[in-house]
């Protein structure tokens, strides 16, 4: 994962609370709930695309051999892997 708990603890809270002054929601209980459960759905979303990245990894090492002579740019070759893969499952990045 990218970001550490603490900077996903205060986008979190960050967004609750901009939401809130802006009137887009209207917490029914605690706004700390609401946080705290926002932290978890963005944490869920940033694990999913390290698994993906994991996934684009596995299949780059089908390509070591090209990697190492030149003839594929890695980080080309690693965004266009991630990028049909995240189209494939509906995802976005």
């Amino acid at each position: 994962m990218r970001l550490k708990k603490e900077r996903i603890a205060g986008l979190a809270q960050i967004l609750v609370d901009q939401l809130t002054e802006q009137q887009v929601i209207r917490p029914e209980g605690p706004k700390a709930g609401l946080v705290s459960s926002l932290e978890q759905i963005i944490t869920d979303e940033l694990m999913i695309e390290d698994r993906l990245d994991a996934e684009v990894r596995q299949i780059l090492d089908t390509y070591k051999a090209q990697i190492e002579k030149g003839q594929v740019d890695e980080r080309t070759m690693f965004l266009m892997i991630k990028k049909q893969l995240a189209k494939e499952r509906g995802m976005i990045l």
